[in-house]
């Protein structure tokens, strides 16, 4: 395949590679990153009056790295991108897209018209009772998004060939590190983070981490807090791994992205995971050209990733192109077939009889399934009104009934040797203290809490080892005594309700089937 370039813009770096594009084995030539021009762009929307700095940036780093390479490929994080994981029927491969345009509106509750859909196919089912089905990752962007990435395409003169998704690019370049054991790669940016669990080659699980949450608009975000999110984000999702799959266990944990130049992060991570963690160095099935050999792999996965394989959002432009550059010849080739047409006319006079035939066939049998529209129609209010009646009643249950349960299970599980010290609660969350008497039976109290039926999740703050002298020891445990104390952030497990009535109709299906994406 020819050469492109694949660039990623982010908030604060924009990166540029010169690779081969979806070869079996794409070489890379040159990877250079140049400096964001400030506000620029923002959650991967750039910024219109921003675009002149941008695209003169780039301009300049192309010229100097005496690059030409007309093609571009961009890849784009953000967090207004909607993924749906589903299952799909046992189709051909080529068949899927017509699927998921026939019943997009079931995936996606938004109105369609002002995005474009794509999709990823992520692995087909050999055994169980899904086997010959289709797990596929559907994914939405707004037009808007992808307009800004078009016009600064032609605006810097070059051909754009697709528009990829962060999400399939990080698993393009990680996919291959990735065997028998699970392994973690986990994409770090100014305003987001992509976690993705990869198992055999194969996508399992894909979180988007925001940093804004609970920040006033307008604040700056804390690097602090930001890691302090990432790290609590990344062991929810370990946790919810592990307790899903039997045989789940996490290998390795990759670091890629701006945030991967922090080593603050890659040692919060080692210390809280407490699994194995590195910065992401090399990508298999890729080759390095000497021009590249410098650059830091972490800094570029993402582009790479990109031109391994992209998810095919901007995909007809470059088809586009090549049927504009065949028009004078195919005005020759459609005088030729004039002429041929002129002679064989009287013979189509046949086949269009028989269309006509089996057109009056059709439409009789349309008046003939009509009382089964009726039908369907009353079956779907009967679910709308049910749907209704449960979520009146689900309105009625007070929010502190969650707080009462993890009361309850809490004197039911709890061990009598455990000293709770403090206790603080709202109706999400608590925040609890306690003391015992090793690491052991602490570590067994942590795995206790994360199993209660009435906890969603639980995050350990701090654990201190200490010695207590007589008259800090209390009676629960012995005069001088060393004892541990940690202190544990626990979320309520609470239903989210969703109003029936702000739930678009969903459209006729053909027997799909959907498993909700982490």
């Amino acid at each position: 395949m020819a050469k492109l370039l694949s660039i990623e813009i982010g908030c604060s770096t924009t990166t540029i590679v010169e690779m081969d594009y979806q070869a079996k084995k794409p070489k890379v030539y040159r990877c250079v990153e140049l400096k964001t021009p400030e506000g620029a762009v923002s959650d991967g929307f750039l910024n219109p009056d921003k675009e002149e700095n941008l695209k003169e940036a780039i301009k300049s780093c192309l010229k100097e790295n005496k690059i030409r390479t007309k093609r571009v490929l961009f890849t784009i994080f953000s967090g207004k991108i909607i993924t749906r994981e589903i299952v799909l029927p046992g189709v051909k491969v080529h068949q899927i897209n017509a699927i998921i345009e026939s019943n997009v509106t079931e995936y996606f509750p938004i109105e369609l018209s002002d995005y474009k859909i794509t999709h990823m196919h992520i692995s087909t089912f050999r055994e169980g009772e899904n086997v010959g089905k289709h797990k596929v990752l559907v994914i939405a962007a707004e037009k808007v998004l992808l307009e800004g990435y078009e016009k600064l395409a032609e605006n810097l003169g070059l051909n754009i060939v697709d528009i990829d998704y962060a999400g399939n690019s990080v698993y393009q370049a990680t996919k291959q590190s990735a065997g028998a054991e699970a392994i973690m790669a986990i994409k770090v940016e100014d305003e987001n983070a992509l976690v993705t669990i990869i198992k055999q080659g194969t996508l399992v699980m894909q979180r988007t981490v925001n940093y804004n949450i609970g920040r006033q608009p307008g604040t700056p975000i804390d690097p602090d807090d930001a890691a302090q999110v990432l790290v609590g984000t990344v062991t929810r999702v370990i946790d919810f791994y592990v307790s899903n799959n039997e045989d789940g266990k996490i290998e390795q944990i990759y670091i890629m992205g701006t945030g991967s130049r922090d080593k603050k992060i890659l040692d919060m991570l080692t210390e809280q995971t407490m699994l194995p963690c590195r910065v992401l160095d090399n990508i298999r099935g890729v080759v390095i050209g000497k021009k590249a050999e410098e650059a830091a792999v972490n800094l570029f996965a993402t582009a790479i990733g990109a031109g391994i394989q992209s998810v095919g959002f901007d995909a007809e432009k470059e088809k586009e192109r090549h049927e504009t550059n065949y028009v004078s010849a195919s005005i020759l080739i459609i005088i030729f077939f004039a002429v041929v047409i002129a002679a064989i006319a009287s013979l189509a006079v046949i086949p269009y009889n028989a269309a006509l035939i089996e057109q009056r066939a059709l439409q009789k049998k349309q008046e003939q399934l009509a009382p089964a529209q009726a039908v369907y129609e009353q079956y779907n209010g009967m679910i709308d009104l049910i749907s209704r009646v449960r979520y009146g009643n689900a309105l009625t249950q007070n929010s502190n009934d969650g707080v009462l349960d993890f009361l309850d299970e809490l004197e039911d599980k709890m061990p009598a040797d455990v000293e709770f010290t403090e206790f603080s609660s709202n109706e999400t969350e608590c925040t609890i203290t306690m003391r015992v008497g090793d690491k052991e039976t602490a570590a067994g109290v942590i795995k206790n809490l994360r199993e209660f039926n009435t906890l969603a999740f639980v995050t350990v703050e701090s654990i201190v080892e200490e010695t207590l002298d007589a008259d800090a020891a209390g009676n629960a445990l012995e005069n001088n005594e060393t004892t541990v104390s940690f202190t544990v952030t626990a979320s309520y497990r609470v239903e989210t309700l969703v109003d029936p009535a702000t739930v678009q109709p969903a459209a006729e299906t053909t027997g799909t089937e959907e498993t909700a994406m982490e």
